[in-house]
């Protein structure tokens, strides 16, 4: 997450982006991990923020070693205290997702907008999805759910331009706003969010809801848009209208 271009110089335009670029994640060859975590040790045991979460990451996740949240929360703890953006998401990650065996969302939230405002904009996204869904006892408010997918949003996070736009098509909501909801849908849609496409294709497929599409041709773009984003869906649907896919 700390990457924020490729190497050839592209801007990521989600955190799954940075999270397929991270080293960390092509890590399998039981070499390799012994050699990366005794220099990561090493690195850690001199006071480096970044060794000192991704030692957390590896003891936390429990792929690469046998987990052990203990020292994966302390390892965490010690990186946050240095400064460290991730260390403070990740701690967020296991109070909301229970690592610990109970969820604790207040403190996730406050460790999301902590990590937030160190640099790390999958924070906001995560705040979003989080006051979306109200889950584990939390209270729903889609009115800082929506604040916190703007923030994303502004911070370049494609995909909570969907979140965003899906929130602003719901009319029993007060975020209510077709307008603003087609420009963020439309964006992400634009930018590679497959979500995005098909959200819109079924939105230009309403009897009720959608703005004037009389020849369907909007349909059909937004339709082609998810077919070439690779959208199984997309295509069945654009196949039942007796189209041709690249015609």
């Amino acid at each position: 997450m700390r990457v924020l271009e490729l190497a050839d110089g592209r801007k990521m335009a989600t955190l799954y982006d940075c999270l397929a670029e991270n080293p960390m994640y092509r890590l399998f060859d039981p070499v390799e991990i012994r050699s990366r975590y005794l220099q990561l040790r090493t690195e850690a045991l001199q006071g480096d923020a970044d060794s000192l979460n991704d030692l957390g990451w590896l003891w936390l996740n429990g792929s690469r070693l046998i987990a052990d949240l203990a020292l994966a929360k302390r390892l965490l703890r010690l990186a946050a205290a240095e400064g460290c953006g991730e260390a403070l998401f990740n701690l967020a990650e296991m109070a909301w997702y229970g690592k610990e065996g109970k969820t604790d969302a207040v403190l996730a939230v406050d460790y999301y907008e902590r990590a937030f405002e160190a640099g790390v904009p999958g924070a906001a996204r995560a705040l979003g999805l989080m006051f979306e869904s109200g889950d584990s006892g939390f209270a729903r408010d889609p009115g800082k759910s929506a604040t916190w997918y703007r923030k994303a949003v502004e911070n370049g996070d494609v995909s909570a331009g969907f979140y965003l736009g899906s929130i602003m098509l719901d009319d029993s909501l007060k975020e209510y706003d077709p307008v603003q909801a087609l420009y963020w849908l439309q964006w992400a849609a634009m930018q590679g969010e497959l979500s995005a496409s098909e959200r819109l294709v079924e939105f230009y497929s309403s009897l009720f809801d959608s703005p004037p599409d009389p020849d369907g041709l909007l349909r059909r773009f937004w339709l082609e848009r998810a077919i070439g984003q690779g959208s199984s869906w997309a295509k069945d649907l654009y196949l039942k209208q007796g189209w041709e896919v690249g015609a």
